[in-house]
């Protein structure tokens, strides 16, 4: 699956970009035990038209223009396929963390009704990586 957002109109306001597997679920509730009941592998996750202006405001943080775009469409492969998994410490948020030429970051809302939605997209340095990994905000997951 990729992100087109040329889909949104007048009437296409938002699309699904996929669903949290089990082990993600499981894996999240693992380190954030007050997600349990909130989260689950039968909601989609929502990707609302009006966040694509916002992400585009991070496209001068990327290396390039193309792997911008490239990130942006494969947004819904890097929240089924990361390489990390990072919870913020005070917002109810999950970040879905993909090594390309540098960290690519994609986050999500957790509503305290177990709404999932599409927040926000950006590149991390290996710093910034290296710190959520050493203040237990973030975790390697699905590889050993």
């Amino acid at each position: 699956m990729e992100l087109d957002v040329s889909v949104f109109s007048d009437d296409i306001k938002f699309v699904s970009i996929g669903r949290l597997s089990k082990e993600m679920v499981k894996f999240i509730i693992e380190k954030k035990p007050t997600f349990e009941g909130r989260i689950s592998p039968d909601t989609d996750i929502l990707f609302w038209a009006a966040r694509v202006k916002h992400t585009k405001r991070h496209k001068k943080d990327f290396s390039n223009e193309e792997e911008f775009e490239l990130c942006l469409k494969e947004i819904p492969q890097i929240i089924q396929n990361p390489d990390y998994i990072s919870i913020h410490p005070t917002d109810e948020s999950v970040s879905f963390i993909k090594d390309y030429n540098k960290h690519t970051s994609v986050a999500i809302k957790i509503s305290t009704d177990g709404k999932m939605v599409y927040r926000t997209m950006y590149p991390l340095t290996e710093s910034q990586l290296q710190n959520y990994i050493e203040n237990n905000r973030a975790w390697r997951f699905g590889k050993t």
